[in-house]
C-alpha cells in the first residue's frame, strides 16, 4: 500500500490528471500493495476504489461478518488453492480517457506435483474528471462473486 499511496502523492502534488500512471503501472502497484483488498474491512481500501465497487466490497463485508463470504477463494487465481507463480506481467487490453481493463497474466502454480498453468485476472480501471485510476472491477478465469451477488439481488 505504501508504493500505491506513494503513487497516489505524487499525483496528488500535479495539477493536472495528465500526471496519473498509466493504467498497468496502477495495476502493478495495487496488486503488490493491496494483493488483499478483498480478504479485509474494505475501508482501507476505498480511496482506491470507484464508489460502486466500494459499495460491492462492503456489502459483501458486511455479509461476512468477517468470515468467509462470497470470496471463498482468491479472486486473483480464481481458486482457493494454488498460487501465483513468476513472471506476472500486466498489460493493457483496452483504454479509453475514462477506462481500462488490465490484464495479469501469471503462471498458476496448484503444486509441485503440476506443472504451471499460464492464468489471467482482469482489473477494470475508472477515472473521472480530474481523477486518476480507481478500481471498479476484478475477476479472474470468468469467476466473479461480488457481481454474481449483485446479478443475484437484481432477480
Amino acid at each position: 500500500m505504501k508504493l500505491l499511496l506513494a503513487v497516489l502523492a505524487l499525483i496528488s502534488a500535479g495539477p493536472a490528471v495528465a500526471d496519473c500512471p498509466k493504467a498497468a503501472d496502477w495495476a502493478r502497484a495495487f496488486y503488490s500493495e493491496d494483493y488483499f483488498f478483498y480478504a479485509g474491512a474494505p475501508d482501507p481500501i476505498l480511496q482506491f476504489t470507484t464508489p460502486e465497487f466500494g459499495a460491492l466490497l462492503k456489502k459483501e463485508w458486511a455479509y461476512s461478518k468477517g468470515e468467509v463470504g462470497h470470496f471463498d477463494y482468491d479472486p486473483w487465481l480464481g481458486a482457493q488453492d494454488g498460487e501465483i507463480g513468476k513472471p506476472v506481467r500486466f498489460s493493457v487490453e483496452t483504454e479509453s480517457p475514462d477506462m481500462a481493463v488490465v490484464s495479469v497474466s501469471y503462471p498458476y502454480v496448484l503444486d509441485s506435483k503440476h506443472p504451471p498453468e499460464p492464468h489471467t485476472a482482469h482489473l477494470v480501471l475508472r477515472k473521472r474528471a480530474h481523477e486518476c485510476w480507481h478500481l471498479h472491477d476484478a475477476w479472474s478465469l470468468g469467476i466473479d462473486a461480488l457481481r454474481r451477488d449483485k446479478h443475484d439481488a437484481k432477480h
